[in-house]
C-alpha cells in the first residue's frame, strides 16, 4: 500500500478493522471507541518520543507510522512499521513502563489512541481477547528476535537479497515487485547505510539477478539465484 493522503475515515465500528478487537461483540467495541481519541498526524509528526510516558494503544486506520530508534550518531533503526489496520505501543503501555522507541508519521495519518485502562480492563473482561493480545506481543518478539539474528548472521547482500524474495510469490523464478516504502526506510530497517543498499543493488543488477523499472519497480529476474544468495 502505498502512503498517500489519507481518505475520509468512516466512524462506524472503526475497531472491527483490528485483531483482536474484532473478536469483540458489538457493544463492547462501542464501549471502547467511544473512550478513544481520534489523532490526526501530518507527515513527519512525532507521536512518541523514547522515554516518553504510555498513554495507551495507537491504532493505524490510515497511512503509515514507523517506530524506529537512534544510534548515537543519529541513525535510524526501523523496528516497526505501522499501517491500516495494525497498532503500536501495547507493550510499554501494558508493562506501564516508558517507550522506548520513537513513532513518527510518514505520511498524513489517521490514528485511534485507546487508553492504557480501557485496553487492561478488556483484556481482564475478555479472556479471548486476552489470548490473542499475548499471542501478538509474543510473535513480535519473535519477529524482533529473527531479525537481530539476520542481522548479526547475514552479510548485507543476503539481508538485501532475503528482503526482496520475501515480496515474491515462494514458487516464482520471475516476478516484478513494487517497493512501497522509499529505499532510505528499507535500508534502516536492514540496517545498512542508504549508500550500502544503493551499492548492493547495483551488485544485483550487474549479475542479472535483478532489473530495475521506474522509481521503485524491479524485476526478480532470476529468484531461484536470488534465495541462493540470501541463504549463502
Amino acid at each position: 500500500m502505498s502512503c498517500q493522503k489519507p481518505p475520509a475515515v468512516d466512524s462506524q465500528d472503526l475497531l472491527a478493522r483490528f485483531t483482536p478487537f474484532n473478536m469483540l461483540d458489538d457493544r463492547e467495541r462501542a464501549r471502547i471507541q467511544a473512550g478513544a481519541r481520534p489523532i490526526h498526524a501530518a507527515r513527519g509528526e512525532l507521536l512518541l518520543q523514547q522515554d516518553d510516558c504510555p498513554r495507551g494503544v495507537y491504532l493505524v486506520l490510515s497511512g503509515r507510522v514507523k517506530c524506529f530508534v537512534l544510534s548515537p550518531s543519529g541513525g535510524e533503526k526501523i523496528v516497526n512499521l505501522g499501517e491500516p489496520g495494525g497498532f503500536f505501543g501495547e507493550d510499554a503501555a501494558l508493562l506501564n513502563r516508558p517507550h522506548i522507541v520513537n513513532a513518527q508519521a510518514m505520511c498524513p495519518s489517521e490514528l485511534l489512541l485507546v487508553p492504557t485502562v480501557i485496553l487492561r480492563e478488556t483484556m481482564v473482561s475478555s479472556p479471548a481477547f486476552s489470548v490473542s493480545m499475548a499471542m501478538r506481543l509474543a510473535m513480535a518478539n519473535y519477529d524482533l528476535l529473527a531479525t537481530m539474528q539476520m542481522q548479526l548472521q547475514m552479510s548485507g547482500t543476503q539481508r538485501v537479497a532475503h528482503y526482496l524474495t520475501r515480496l515474491a510469490p515462494a514458487d516464482a523464478e520471475r516476478c516484478e515487485i513494487r517497493l512501497d516504502i522509499d529505499k532510505q526506510t528499507i535500508a534502516a530497517q536492514l540496517n545498512l547505510t542508504p549508500e550500502t543498499l544503493s551499492r548492493i543493488l547495483s551488485q544485483l543488477t550487474r549479475e542479472g539477478m535483478i532489473q530495475p523499472r521506474g522509481r521503485r519497480g524491479i524485476v526478480l529476474s532470476k529468484l531461484s539465484e536470488l534465495r541462493s544468495c540470501a541463504a549463502h
